[in-house]
C-alpha cells in the first residue's frame, strides 16, 4: 500500500461529556461513502456499552468496532492500539478510515506521538485529522484544566458543541479564546454533534489560514505562549531544517506543546510541511510548489517559555 492509499486515522478528542460518542454515532449513521472502522477507548466499566449502540446508515449493528480496555490509550493500551489498527487493515484491506475515540481524560500529545513513531514500522496508516470537541456550556470551568487546553491546542478541527445551551455573547467570547490558543484550527459550531461529516473525512490540513499572515506575531494567554514567525530562509536545506527543529525541541529547554509550519527548503521544488508535538516532529513534502513562495518559511509555535529571540537565533544561525 503506497502513501496515497494509506488508511487515514481520524482522532476524536475532548473532555468527558463533550459529545465524542454522539459524534461517532452520528457519523456512522449518516455516512455511506467510505469504508470505516472504529476503535474506542474508555474506562473498563464502560466496556460493552457503546458497541451495541453503533449502527450504520441502514440501521444495522456496525461490525467494524473494536473496544480497548484499561482506560487511557496513551498508557496501558498502547500496544493494543497498534494491534487493533493492524487488525482492521489486514481484515479489511479496502478500509479507508479508522476513527479513534480517545478517553476524555487522555493527553492527546502522547497518542499523537505514538501514532507518528509507529509510522516508522511501515504500518499502512497515517494520522490525518485530529478533531477536538468543546462542550460550550462547560467551557469556562474546563478551561482551567491543563488537559482541556492541550486538547484544544492539538486539534486540527475544533467542534464547538452544545451551542444551543450557551448564550450568544458567551459563544463569541469562547470562539475568540479558541482562536487565540489554536488559530490554525478550523472552527465548527454544532448542536448535539450534528455536522457536515465531510468536514471530518475531507479535512484539508494544508488549509493553514494563519500562514497567510505576513508578520511576526507573539501573544501570551495565561501561561500559554503563541508565536508566529514569517522568515526568509533561502539557504536552509531540508536536512538543516531537521537539525534546527531538533535543536529547538531537544536542546534549548523550550516547552513546545505544538509546532506547525510551511518550510522553504533550498534546492527543493515543493514546500515542506512541519508538524510536531512536544519532542516529536516530522518534516514532509507537500504538493505546494516553492517557486512562488519568495523563500518564505512560516512557523507557528504554541507552548510555554517560548521567546522570539531564541527561536530566530536557532533558525537563522549558520
Amino acid at each position: 500500500m503506497n502513501n496515497t492509499n494509506k488508511c487515514k486515522i481520524i482522532l476524536l478528542t475532548g473532555y468527558l461529556g463533550s459529545g465524542k460518542t454522539t459524534l461517532l454515532q452520528y457519523i456512522l449513521k449518516v455516512q455511506n461513502l467510505y469504508q470505516v472502522a472504529v476503535i474506542q477507548n474508555e474506562f473498563s466499566d464502560e466496556m460493552g456499552i457503546e458497541a451495541p449502540l453503533m449502527v450504520d446508515n441502514n440501521g444495522d449493528i456496525f461490525d467494524s468496532f473494536f473496544e480497548l480496555p484499561n482506560g487511557c490509550i496513551c498508557c496501558s493500551a498502547k500496544g493494543q492500539l497498534m494491534t487493533a489498527i493492524q487488525y482492521f487493515i489486514e481484515k479489511k484491506p479496502n478500509i479507508q478510515f479508522i476513527i479513534i475515540e480517545s478517553n476524555g481524560l487522555a493527553d492527546p500529545s502522547s497518542l499523537i506521538k505514538e501514532l507518528w513513531v509507529d509510522q516508522g514500522l511501515n504500518l499502512p496508516a497515517e494520522l490525518a485529522t485530529i478533531v477536538g470537541l468543546i462542550p460550550s456550556h462547560k467551557f469556562k470551568n474546563l478551561y482551567e484544566l491543563e488537559i482541556f487546553r492541550k486538547q484544544i491546542i492539538h486539534a486540527d478541527i475544533l467542534l464547538l458543541n452544545f451551542q444551543d445551551l450557551c448564550k450568544q455573547e458567551d459563544l463569541v467570547i469562547i470562539e475568540k479564546q479558541l482562536m487565540i490558543i489554536n488559530p490554525n484550527a478550523k472552527l465548527i459550531k454544532s448542536e448535539r454533534a450534528q455536522i457536515d461529516i465531510q468536514n471530518v473525512f475531507e479535512a484539508d490540513k494544508a488549509d493553514n489560514k494563519i500562514f497567510n499572515q505576513e508578520h511576526i506575531h507573539f501573544e501570551e494567554v495565561g501561561n500559554i505562549t503563541k508565536l508566529f514567525l514569517n522568515l526568509h530562509t533561502p539557504n536552509i536545506t531540508q536536512q538543516e531544517w531537521n537539525m534546527k527543529i531538533g535543536q529547538m525541541l531537544w536542546e534549548e529547554g523550550l516547552n513546545v506543546m505544538r509546532i506547525k509550519g510551511l518550510l522553504f527548503c533550498k534546492d527543493e521544488q515543493v514546500m515542506y510541511s512541519l508538524q510536531g508535538v512536544e519532542d516529536i516532529f516530522e518534516i514532509t513534502p507537500t504538493n505546494l510548489p516553492s517557486i512562488n513562495q519568495s523563500n518564505l518559511s512560516k512557523i507557528l509555535i504554541i507552548g510555554q517559555q517560548i521567546t522570539e529571540e531564541v527561536i530566530k537565533k536557532i533558525i537563522l544561525s549558520n
